[in-house]
């Protein structure tokens, strides 16, 4: 009798739910992994619960995960969704940032909304309840100094079913947040309709709020991704890490590693976002959580391959 033949071991990567570009990212990082080294195999693991993947990362139920910088934030700091989850995230480790994905406003074009200032007196939708998109949307209220009495209308609804999209589409709302990533099918079908248009999200208080390390950072939509975009949109961004345990091994973490740089090529292919910014190790240590030493050491002996 002969065993059948079976891989070394198996990866687990957390991600978002099925459908969502985090899964895509990490269907897209397994694929280098088991390119990379055909002795191991990789699966996604997707989870509409953000406190899943930090938890099970690490409890070593996950090897690695994908976790946003706002998500991260309020995770060590006890803020926003994470106001209520009284769980301790120090275990965790920083592997190294994989992409980044703006946030924008989706307006109507009557509406007269060019900055997220003119945002203040309109009929305005916050993103279904317990959503990113109402969390920051609440963020971006308390850095504008807003109440909800400060817009003429104030929804909170959700994506399910598309209810969002057509409140806008129909007039009931004039503008409402879009976290996720370009281009987007639908966005451009709105867009060509000459109905609507994609507002980036900057100005002094945006500035202060990126400057306050509170997750959130600074990024361009670039122009041409739409048509008849001529100029770059300056807007805020969410960037996704690739995190795991203290406790993992230090072979695992240079296998990711060593696969998602020596495939970098490959990946950007399949979306622009993938490793778009430099990692280096300034980058790793000016993030509140701490790089796993395994990740210092990849990115110091790596440099000039980045």
């Amino acid at each position: 009798f002969s065993p059948s033949s079976g891989y070394a071991y198996e990866i687990l990567i957390g991600t978002g739910e099925v459908g969502s570009f985090s899964y895509f990212a990490g269907k897209s990082v397994c694929r280098s992994i088991v390119r990379f080294d055909q002795e191991v195999s990789c699966r996604p693991v997707p989870s509409d619960n953000y406190t899943d993947n930090l938890t099970n990362v690490q409890a070593g139920s996950l090897d690695v995960a994908l976790v946003n910088s706002k998500v991260l934030y309020d995770a060590f700091h006890n803020a926003g969704l994470f106001r209520f989850v009284a769980l301790d995230y120090d275990q965790l480790r920083l592997l190294m940032p994989l992409y980044r994905m703006p946030i924008s406003l989706i307006v109507r074009s009557e509406a007269k909304i060019s900055a997220v200032g003119d945002l203040a007196g309109k009929r305005v939708n916050s993103g279904g309840s317990f959503t990113l998109q109402n969390l920051i949307f609440k963020e971006l209220m308390a850095a504008e100094g807003w109440q909800q009495d400060s817009f003429s209308l104030y929804q909170s609804l959700s994506s399910v079913n598309a209810q969002d999209f057509i409140a806008l589409q129909n007039g009931s709302v004039q503008g409402m947040l879009h976290v996720g990533m370009h281009p987007d099918a639908r966005i451009d079908r709105y867009l060509d309709s000459g109905q609507m248009d994609l507002v980036g999200i900057n100005g002094p208080n945006i500035s202060m709020l990126i400057d306050s390390n509170a997750g959130f950072t600074a990024q361009a939509v670039p122009a041409g991704i739409y048509t008849d975009f001529v100029a770059d949109i300056e807007t805020l961004s969410l960037e996704t890490l690739l995190v795991t345990s203290a406790d993992i091994d230090d072979e695992t973490v240079e296998l990711v590693l060593d696969a998602i740089i020596s495939t970098k090529k490959r990946l950007q292919y399949t979306h622009p976002s993938f490793l778009e910014r430099k990692t280096d190790i300034e980058t790793l240590n000016n993030s509140y959580l701490h790089p796993h030493p395994a990740s210092i050491l990849f990115f110091q002996v790596n440099q000039n391959r980045l």
